[in-house]
């Protein structure tokens, strides 16, 4: 994957468009941005290819701090969004956006869900039926929605940079 350069950008056509980037800023949600490493490290942790699983009270704690940063990593998307002035110039765009938008929600919601369940069994305020390998396979469940949804984003990003500017690759 590659991103426009300040350059490119400029040469695109895409904010006469409507569609604005923050290169520098995107790259660093995406890339640099702690989220990922710390999906990975509850995610290695809940479903571990050795040793033991995470007890409840980890997964727990585990869990909740990813959902905050799961709330920061979206609300920076939604701050220093990728798009601006679309609905005005460019409605197919604006639409895709917002229906991307509107997943932040549901997969935030989605993952409290999780968090809901690994607290319930913490305070042991469920039945036999939770666990935290169902935990993990409801986390699981998570993470491809959240990676269906990171793809949407860059798929859209990158065929408004390659098919319509020419640019990118």
């Amino acid at each position: 994957m590659r991103f426009l350069s300040e350059q490119e950008y400029r040469q695109s056509g895409a904010e006469a468009t409507g569609v604005t980037f923050n290169v520098a800023f995107l790259r660093e949600i995406k890339i640099d941005y702690g989220f990922r490493e710390l999906l990975t490290r509850v995610y290695n942790r809940l479903k571990p290819e050795t040793g033991p699983p995470a007890s409840p009270r980890e997964a727990s704690d585990l869990l909740a701090d990813l959902r905050d940063e799961l709330e920061t990593y979206f609300a920076l998307e939604e701050c220093y969004g990728y798009f601006s002035d679309a609905e005005v110039k460019n409605p197919p765009v604006s639409r895709k956006a917002i229906d991307l938008k509107g997943d932040h929600e549901r997969l935030y919601l989605e993952l409290s869900e999780v968090v809901e369940m690994a607290m319930r069994l913490v305070y042991q305020e469920c039945g036999p039926e939770i666990t935290v390998a169902t935990i993990a396979e409801t986390f699981e469940e998570f993470c491809k929605h959240l990676a269906a949804h990171e793809q949407a984003e860059m798929n859209l990003v990158m065929a408004l940079c390659n098919e319509d500017f020419g640019v990118g690759g």
